[in-house]
């Protein structure tokens, strides 16, 4: 059985009216950033990667340190990681990935092609995009390391990718089998309890209804167990076990 860990990274302020779908409300929201490791299984994985200190310094971020320090810190070395399985390419979820040298990429392709395709550059889709990590995925296609794969995918047993879309164009979630049920990491497919446990969505969008069909997705796929892992959510830290600042094991 797999264990997995949330490690946060940076966080910020912004207010609900300004992520929230159809909000009014001016109240604070604070954003944790995460990436998550997988542990247990024939290697350690990786989902996602996390951005650098440009991402961190443009973007007004608190507390930042690299997403590579909290994977060491976590008792892997970031040269370690044959594999990160990247959600979707939103500038906090694939900007780091520099700081991986030995992993391979499996990205949705449905995703790849949205982010080098002709929306991407316009103003309802750029402020999301790290422009020159989106350029190195033709240098690390060409390097065989990313795997551009289609749907729901088996990594390993235990250890799956499904594809929900809705936030972005290929928006993958991951599931994990563990000693404790299947944890759900759903990345942006819930960037917060409240998401998916009201369905009320965020204002990045791609497809509503696809969005909101992720959220039946999440809740099927954790059964009883309720191991859902909300993408940016402080409430992480709450209902899972702290083992040191930063490090939260899911189960």
């Amino acid at each position: 059985m797999y264990e997995v860990y949330a490690l946060k990274y940076s966080e910020r302020d912004t207010t609900k009216c300004q992520f929230f779908y159809r909000e009014s409300s001016h109240d604070k929201l604070t954003l944790h950033y995460f990436v998550w490791l997988v542990l247990g299984g024939p290697q350690p994985v990786l989902v996602d990667t996390g951005f650098l200190g440009d991402e961190a310094q443009k973007r007004e971020m608190r507390n930042y340190v690299t997403p590579a320090s909290m994977v060491e810190r976590a008792g892997i070395k970031p040269g370690d990681i044959p594999l990160c399985l990247i959600t979707h390419l939103h500038y906090d979820h694939w900007a780091g990935h520099s700081l991986f040298p030995s992993a391979e990429f499996w990205i949705q392709k449905e995703e790849v092609s949205f982010w080098t395709g002709p929306y991407a550059g316009t103003p309802a889709f750029r402020g999301s995009a790290n422009v020159p990590s989106l350029a190195g995925l033709v240098t690390l296609n060409y390097d065989q390391r990313i795997r551009m794969i289609e749907g729901d995918r088996e990594v390993f047993p235990g250890l799956r990718v499904h594809r929900v879309g809705g936030h972005t164009a290929g928006l993958q979630i991951v599931s994990v089998a563990t000693k404790r049920g299947t944890v759900v990491l759903t990345s942006d497919a819930s960037h917060f309890y409240h998401n998916v446990e009201t369905r009320q969505p965020v204002q990045i969008i791609t497809s509503l209804p696809e969005m909101l069909d992720a959220f039946e997705t999440i809740d099927a796929l954790a059964g009883k167990e309720k191991l859902v892992v909300a993408g940016h959510d402080p409430q992480v830290a709450d209902r899972f076990q702290t083992m040191e600042p930063g490090i939260i094991k899911i189960a």
